[in-house]
Order: structure tokens, then C-alpha cells, then sequence
């Protein structure tokens, strides 16, 4: 871990250091989103199992033991969340993560837990 710079509002403030680099409110707003979606112990089961398949919804909620419609409801918060995305193959929607990073991410926190 990189050594922290220290900061104190009495002495040897590098507040405004910090609020340049803090990302924007908008960015902000979108990694809480991300980050609530993940805090449902059933979404997390979901993101679990794609880092290793692609899953269509009917398969995904058999490994839940869901209804395809809670499955669905519980996809979409993936969706715009931005942690999911789909292919339509006929009438079938198959999803996968949308990013790498989230594979990484989950490893990274089973690891630590």
C-alpha cells in the first residue's frame, strides 16, 4: 500500500489537492449505484456465477430457487447498474459481466471477507 499524505485542518491541509481529484457527482452517484446493487446478497449470488458462465434467465433463477420474474428484477438492478449485459439469442436473454474488472473485484473481496 502507498505511503498516505497526511492532512489536518490545523496544520498542512491539502484540501484542495483532494477536492480536485475526488471524480465528479455524477460519477460519485454512479459507484454507489454499482456498489448497492452488489450489497443484495442475491444480486452478489448472480454476479458469483457469471464470472464463470453466461447464464440465461431460467438458469439463473433455478440456481436462485426465484421465479423468472424476480429474476428479471433482480437483473435489471444489474443492468442499470451498469455490472450486466445481455445477448438475445431467439427468445432467450443470456447474460454476462460487462466488465472484466468485476471478476477481478470479486475475487479481490472473497479474498479479504
Amino acid at each position: 500500500m502507498p505511503k498516505l499524505i497526511r492532512s489536518c485542518c490545523e496544520n498542512g491541509s491539502v484540501l484542495e489537492e483532494i477536492l480536485a481529484e475526488l471524480p465528479s457527482e455524477e460519477e460519485v452517484s454512479e459507484s454507489a449505484m454499482f456498489f448497492q446493487a452488489l450489497s443484495d446478497p442475491t444480486r452478489l449470488k448472480i454476479v458469483l456465477a457469471l464470472t464463470r458462465y453466461e447464464m440465461c434467465v431460467g438458469e439463473i433463477a433455478n440456481m436462485l430457487g426465484l421465479s423468472p420474474s424476480n429474476t428479471s428484477h433482480q437483473l435489471k438492478i444489474l443492468r442499470l447498474a451498469k455490472i450486466v449485459t445481455y445477448t438475445k439469442e431467439g427468445q432467450m436473454y443470456f447474460y454476462r459481466l460487462r466488465h472484466p474488472f468485476i471478476e477481478t473485484l470479486m475475487g479481490g473481496v472473497f479474498k479479504t471477507v
